[in-house]
């Protein structure tokens, strides 16, 4: 909601009631975004599912919180549910940081076949300014997008190993993602 314009719309979808009523007793975003915002509580794929498409520039998919992670949302059917929403040339940003699983490459494997270009992007933490580290999958078929000065030595290149199947509804592996790296 901070990014939102006037003349913008934002469907915000959200699971759980409690995160919505937080949102808007607890924080002002929501009050404060010039764009119009339409909240719908529910799972953001079923209902997705049922709607016809938005035709949106950006979609950003955050949905993981701490370190677990809805599957369904990463699969390839999933993805197929995002393009269908997006203009042709829309972005989609999937949010993949966690501390144990390397998510990108199942990001990367499940929009192949699709004629995207996949890229992995990364914040630093600020400790002063309060920003913490994040991590972005940045999937585009938009001329040019790429390499917008904005993203100068900022992209990295999503190494997907070759024994990693692309994630449907009917396939997950927890185990090849995982990134343990022991100690502390």
């Amino acid at each position: 909601a901070a990014y939102g314009r006037g003349g913008d719309t934002l469907p915000c979808y959200d699971i759980n009631p409690l995160v919505v009523k937080i949102a808007k007793q607890q924080f002002t975003y929501l009050a404060d975004c010039p764009a119009h915002i339409d909240i719908v509580l529910g799972d953001a794929r079923l209902s997705m599912t049922r709607e016809s498409s938005q035709k949106f520039g950006i979609l950003v998919v955050d949905a993981f919180s701490g370190d677990a992670i809805p599957v369904h949302l990463l699969t390839r059917q999933a993805f197929q549910i995002y393009w269908r929403h997006l203009k042709q040339d829309g972005v989609l940003a999937v949010h993949v940081s966690n501390r144990y699983l390397q998510l990108a490459p199942i990001v990367a494997l499940g929009v192949q076949g699709m004629g995207k270009e996949v890229w992995q992007v990364q914040n630093g933490e600020d400790d002063a300014k309060e920003v913490f580290d994040s991590t972005y999958v940045l999937v585009s078929s938009r001329p040019g997008f790429f390499s917008n000065a904005l993203f100068t030595g900022l992209l990295d290149k999503i190494e997907v190993p070759g024994n990693l199947r692309a994630w449907t509804d009917d396939y997950s592996n927890l185990w090849q993602v995982l990134n343990y790296r022991g100690g502390n």
